[in-house]
């Protein structure tokens, strides 16, 4: 009840719904920007990969701005960035004018994504930080849950409308300039890219770093190449794309809900294994279903895995180094985010034809068992060491 009762949980959240939606509120609306704009089937995802890129390069300097300057600054400044740069795209008619607008966006969510979970790194412990993150997964879940269904509805109209829908992040950053408390304390660290860079580099860091690529990686398989599969090869609407997305997004909200009472029964690792795998199923499977109704079950697998992989992996990286390093050496976790996010969209359109798509998704089914072995020879090697304690 505490967590729920918390203010600053409150306002943490609704800043990560926010970033959220410079995702979710954009993929089933691409096939609906590619005429009016002048892009095509193959760079239309430019506009989700350079919004992630420069999120990807902002996100390690403001990572380290939030350690010394403090989580507040950045947070309001990030946020409110963002729905100015939200606000001005539904003014744009022209391609190459979303881009820049879409890589400021990237800028700020690489300020609200990062330091939202070193702000709940600094504010809970234990299992207590596990609800947390896992009341974080939640919130964007029911954001991705409602908005790409919004949005597509919305698109309809005109392609541009679902933008206004940013332009509420504005009031977000003035509500957290007013009312967030600070959770770091400010200042000198001698040393600090040294120990950040330190904490990084540790074989645990490395495995959560790079299954969580991997994780977002696979989602832009999804997030790209499904509302292509459902508008062109399924014959329906962006509304259609929403709702199949929202679908996936609602099972990962009510599996999140359940992230302290999984950790409870689990370790990190297993729930990490069983969170991926689920993931690399629903993409083979997506590329086997032929139906709209076929889609939507597969997208409740997605769910269950997605919903299962990211509470685990975002406790496990609060986790590892202490407050006064949190926000810089997160922001290497969250840069990864964007990275599997920036080169998703290209690296998946080698694998599409020139009227089907779903070769990406048996190549991201398949690309899905690199971090499986990683993550069950880490188990493996976990369940030996414990054995030959026990047998001492």
């Amino acid at each position: 009840m505490r967590l729920i009762k918390d203010p600053n949980l409150a306002i943490l959240l609704c800043v990560v719904m926010f970033a959220v939606t410079g995702g979710s509120l954009v993929g089933p609306i691409l096939p609906e920007m590619i005429s009016p704009l002048g892009a095509t089937q193959k760079t239309i995802g430019w506009a989700l990969s350079v919004y992630t890129l420069l999120a990807m390069l902002s996100t390690p300097i403001l990572g380290m701005v939030a350690d010394l300057a403090g989580r507040k600054r950045v947070i309001v400044f990030a946020t409110i960035l963002f729905g100015v740069a939200g606000l001005l795209i539904t003014f744009s008619r022209a391609f190459w004018l979303v881009l820049v607008l879409r890589g400021l966006q990237g800028i700020g969510v690489g300020g609200m994504m990062n330091t939202v979970v070193a702000a709940l790194g600094d504010l809970y412990t234990g299992v207590e930080r596990n609800r947390a993150m896992g009341y974080r997964v939640t919130a964007q879940s029911l954001t991705n849950s409602s908005i790409p269904f919004v949005s597509g509805v919305l698109a309809t109209v005109a392609w541009f409308f679902p933008f206004y829908i940013h332009s509420l992040a504005i009031l977000a950053g003035l509500v957290a300039a007013w009312k967030l408390q600070e959770t770091a304390r400010p200042g000198r660290q001698p040393g600090y890219l040294r120990r950040s860079l330190s904490a990084a580099a540790k074989p645990r860091a490395i495995w959560i770093f790079f299954s969580n690529f991997m994780g977002f990686f696979l989602l832009y398989c999804i997030v790209v190449y499904m509302p292509i599969y459902v508008v062109r090869e399924l014959s329906l609407t962006t509304a259609h794309a929403g709702l199949a997305l929202s679908v996936g997004s609602g099972v990962v909200a009510i599996i999140s809900t359940q992230a302290g009472r999984l950790r409870k029964s689990f370790r990190e690792e297993k729930l990490i294994f069983a969170g991926l795998a689920g993931c690399g199923l629903a993409l083979l499977l997506m590329g086997l279903s032929q139906s709209y109704i076929g889609l939507l079950s597969v997208m409740l697998i997605w769910g269950l895995g997605f919903g299962t992989l990211m509470p685990a992996l975002n406790a496990a990286a609060a986790g590892l180094v202490s407050s006064e390093l949190r926000a810089g050496f997160l922001s290497v976790f969250t840069l990864l985010i964007y990275l599997g996010q920036t080169v998703s969209p290209p690296f998946f359109a080698l694998f599409i034809g020139r009227e089907s798509v779903e070769g990406a998704f048996f190549a991201g089914g398949t690309t899905a068992l690199l971090p499986l072995l990683v993550t069950l020879v880490l188990l493996l090697r976990k369940s030996t060491g414990t054995d030959a304690e026990a047998q001492r």
